[in-house]
């Protein structure tokens, strides 16, 4: 088995999320196989936070590609960065270290495409709502992405930073995000949802909505899985 490398933090709630879905995925064959080595090189969010609000993406850049070439000097064989907003830089980032990177944005994209989904409502941190770094890849399949206006991206991202990220999971929040895809849904006739934050998953579960469910975290966390098999 390969050794995973995981750059988190970014936010920590999903980190674990990560660490048990990378630990679950090996339970039912762990007598012959055991678990995989995986180290964490765990980022302050309220640093990479800041650097995002003030746009400056060349820290951000350095400092996970340091992270990543720290988790190289260790033994890691491969590295993902558990955190979709930091895709916006992921090419940057990659051609800066020598520590292969899966990314998030990519292995969705090839799993909306396998479903043959052709249009898809997107929600996420407003960096991520703002940017067109997802849009850029799944465009390359055919695939559009709808993201909600700047109003209800001003609400995701105050849900996120107060409450969602620290754990904090409440009911009306969860109405709240779901009224804004379920406009959506009805003004665009998307066919599901992509949860292009890490943390989103904790909230927003395939039964609450209509239309297809895309979990990055989940899709993640598979490739990781097949690719430290490998």
């Amino acid at each position: 088995m390969k050794k995973i490398g995981i750059i988190g933090g970014l936010g920590p709630e999903s980190t674990l999320d990560y660490y048990k879905g990378i630990i679950d995925a090996f339970k039912a064959d762990y007598e012959q196989t055991g678990y995989p080595e995986i180290c964490i090189e765990s980022v302050d969010l309220k640093t990479f936070v800041g650097y995002a609000n003030n746009d400056e993406w060349d820290k951000v850049i350095r400092i996970l590609a340091e992270k990543s070439e720290r988790l190289k000097n260790i033994g890691c064989e491969f590295g993902v960065i558990a955190s979709n907003t930091p895709h916006r830089v992921f090419n940057k980032i990659a051609k800066k270290t020598t520590l292969p990177l899966i990314s998030i944005v990519e292995t969705t994209c090839y799993y909306a495409s396998i479903l043959g989904l052709k249009k898809l409502c997107l929600l996420g941190t407003r960096f991520t709502m703002s940017s067109d770094f997802y849009q850029k890849v799944f465009e390359k399949k055919g695939i559009e992405l709808v993201v909600p206006d700047k109003d209800e991206q001003d609400y995701i991202q105050e849900k996120l930073f107060s409450e969602i990220e620290f754990g904090i999971i409440r009911a009306e929040t969860r109405h709240g995000l779901l009224k804004i895809y379920e406009r959506i849904l009805q003004d665009d006739q998307v066919e599901g949802l992509v949860l292009g934050c890490t943390e989103l998953p904790l909230i927003i579960k395939p039964e609450h909505i209509e239309g297809a469910y895309i979990d990055p975290v989940a899709i993640h966390i598979e490739k990781i899985v097949e690719y430290c098999r490998s």
